[in-house]
């Protein structure tokens, strides 16, 4: 399987269980997307399935293995894509918190401090 497809596959699998959850990284996906478009002229069809990891890790290139692992590692924010947490978003976490139980709760595992402090106040 591509890293394309695999990203399809983890936002498919996602949006089984919790739309809302699939559509926030849908939208934030395609707004990276646009943003490399814009700044760089790659399209779509040109984004490859991957690309140096070091340049990955760097987060100086695109590709769709780097889009996964981001879904993969539960990046709420999509910081591994350059992303900044916004108030919107902590407003939209919270909402979903609340709708889905099972999207986290107390016991949830993640190395983002700052969700580690929003799952500390909201349970």
């Amino acid at each position: 399987m591509s890293w394309q497809g695999y990203t399809v596959f983890l936002l498919e699998s996602i949006g089984i269980y919790n739309r809302d959850l699939m559509l926030h990284y849908y939208k934030k996906i395609k707004k990276f997307m646009i943003w490399y478009k814009s700044r760089y002229g790659i399209e779509l069809k040109d984004i490859p399935d991957t690309a140096d990891c070091k340049l990955e890790s760097q987060k100086k290139a695109i590709s769709w293995r780097r889009i996964a692992r981001a879904i993969e590692k539960n990046d709420f924010y999509l910081k591994r894509l350059s992303f900044s947490q916004t108030k919107n978003d902590d407003k939209k976490l919270i909402q979903l918190i609340h709708k889905w139980d099972n999207l986290l709760n107390k016991t949830t595992q993640t190395d983002d401090t700052k969700l580690r402090k929003i799952i500390k106040e909201n349970f």
